[in-house]
């Protein structure tokens, strides 16, 4: 009983669907078994019921507006998620970035010290010898040692 309704259902809702036939006529007629059948077409030799469809109706001014605040919703809601996901991403860089410089500074501070500590420093000269860093050499090192550390140890902008 339920399956006869719901193929008579999907029948109609088919026929209704079709934009070609929202003015046309759909026919209905028995079979010999009693069964109820609709079409676009009558059958040869069958006595048919015509039913005229109303024309499908058309989107009022609220429902447009509703459209449209819809998708300004929508598309509000996408900023804001795109907005989330950029402050996510920077501040994962941020710290990505504080972690490269605290190294940069344990590092430049570390040499500044063994370079004040009067350690014996030696370098590479463009020989490919290995050169103590004394004198003015140690001084100039000395120098880019406390710069490394001033721009590394300072807070971040």
């Amino acid at each position: 009983m339920n399956a006869r309704r719901a193929a008579r259902l999907f029948a109609l809702t088919l026929i209704v669907a079709q934009p070609a036939l929202c003015q046309a006529q759909v026919y209905s007629w028995k079979d010999a078994n009693g069964k109820v059948h609709y079409g676009s077409q009558p059958p040869a030799g069958q006595t048919v019921e015509t039913r005229k469809l109303a024309p499908a109706p058309t989107a009022t001014a609220d429902e447009e507006a509703a459209r449209k605040a819809n998708a300004e919703k929508q598309m509000a809601e996408r900023e804001k998620q795109q907005k989330a996901q950029e402050g996510a991403k920077k501040t994962q860089e941020d710290q990505a970035n504080a972690k490269v410089r605290e190294e940069n500074c344990r590092q430049a501070k570390a040499h500044l010290a063994g370079i004040e500590a009067g350690q014996t420093r030696f370098t590479i000269n463009d020989k490919g010898e290995r050169m103590a860093l004394d004198g003015t050499v140690r001084d100039a090192e000395l120098r880019r040692a406390r710069q490394g550390v001033d721009t590394w140890c300072k807070p971040a902008k």
